[in-house]
């Protein structure tokens, strides 16, 4: 995080991706916190907006309708069978939390899917690893499948997770680098 809080202080433009994903770090890391005190609802909330800043870090070009089609029927089909074991609020926020995860990795796959840059497909990577943190999460919770070493598992994809796009960034501002070596040459 260190790294990605270097980066992300400096407010120029060609570090912008890196700003949104270090606030989406710190938002995760407040999730953390809340889920940690048994404030679920409070976490997921957090963990929510962590995932708007990751979708403005990955913006929205190139768009990949299919992608973004099967990711949101496949996300549905989630809810449709989750849905009946929600109460209270989770009725309102799972599927809310749901879809906004599901964009995140939209996002992510549109941009690495004719990527050659390493980094935007370890970004990739990354929140795939975070979803399947979630559905470890989300089948343990709330569908009751009592998975051996759940935590283990949910922390191991969930810090890889954060490690992968984290370290996305550190492609950031190498145009401006190569503009800058042209300009002296």
């Amino acid at each position: 995080m260190f790294y990605v809080v270097a980066k992300g202080i400096s407010l120029k433009k060609e570090y912008r991706r890196s700003l949104w994903i270090l606030l989406g770090l710190v938002f995760s890391c407040g999730g953390d916190a809340l889920l940690n005190i048994n404030l679920f609802p409070f976490g997921m909330i957090s963990f929510g907006v962590a995932h708007v800043f990751y979708i403005s870090a990955f913006g929205w070009k190139p768009v990949k309708w299919l992608i973004g089609s099967v990711l949101f029927v496949a996300v549905s089909l989630f809810v449709y069978f989750v849905h009946k074991n929600l109460d209270e609020i989770l009725i309102i926020g799972v599927p809310i939390y749901c879809y906004l995860i599901t964009t995140m990795l939209w996002r992510s796959l549109a941009r690495a899917v004719d990527s050659r840059n390493f980094l935007t497909i370890f970004c990739a990577i990354g929140a795939i690893l975070f979803v399947i943190s979630d559905a470890l999460i989300a089948v343990t919770m709330f569908v009751g499948v009592p998975l051996p070493f759940a935590r283990l598992q949910i922390m191991i994809t969930y810090y890889a997770a954060q490690f992968a796009i984290a370290l996305s960034t550190a492609d950031d501002g190498a145009a401006l680098q190569r503009s800058l070596r042209q300009k002296i040459k």
